[in-house]
């Protein structure tokens, strides 16, 4: 039977993988979720046991950066109390205009953004200033295209991860070397 309709929305995917941080190995727990309105109830369900959650925006879109502020910081700390936060900034190689041959940056005529209309991009300060009135413990910018930055993000999240101390922990009992990101 052909499907008709929209695509089908992934409501969360998750990953499990084991890194050496700071020459332990750490087992990193993934959650990629679903950011759709519909998905609220839902997604708060993975919430539990996150020590660290990545809130990514994309360097191209102000509209991404201001739902970190309006929407993502007031859920997680309604389920998330005293989670840490690292802030990501994607796709950074759309600043510096680096590829000049991207189809992003060609002046065609079905291109939104030709070179004389090219979207503001968010700067390097502007999303360090989101992340300290945040409280996130760190600020990265990475570009998956170029490869650039994308170990480091998932490794300061570990570590962020692994320095938090989760809600009601007692200090006697050994710590599992596994956190959780998402």
């Amino acid at each position: 039977m052909p499907f008709c309709g929209s695509a089908p929305k992934t409501i969360f995917e998750n990953y499990v993988h084991d890194i050496f941080i700071d020459g332990q190995s750490v087992q990193l727990s993934l959650w990629d979720t679903a950011g759709q309105e519909e998905f609220d109830r839902l997604r708060s369900l993975s919430y539990s046991d996150t020590h660290c959650i990545m809130l990514c925006f994309s360097v191209d879109s102000q509209d991404s950066l201001e739902n970190v502020q309006s929407k993502w910081v007031g859920e997680i700390a309604d389920h998330c109390e005293g989670v840490k936060l690292v802030l990501v900034a994607l796709k950074c190689d759309l600043r510096n205009n680096e590829d000049t041959s991207d189809e992003n940056f060609q002046a065609t005529s079905g291109n939104p953004y030709s070179s004389s209309q090219q979207k503001r991009m968010i700067t390097y300060d502007e999303g360090l200033a989101v992340a300290k009135r945040i409280g996130a413990l760190r600020y990265l910018e990475c570009s998956a295209k170029k490869n650039r930055g994308v170990n480091e993000a998932f490794s300061e999240a570990a570590r962020c991860a692994l320095n938090a101390k989760p809600k009601g922990a007692n200090d006697n009992e050994p710590r599992k070397k596994s956190c959780v990101v998402m």
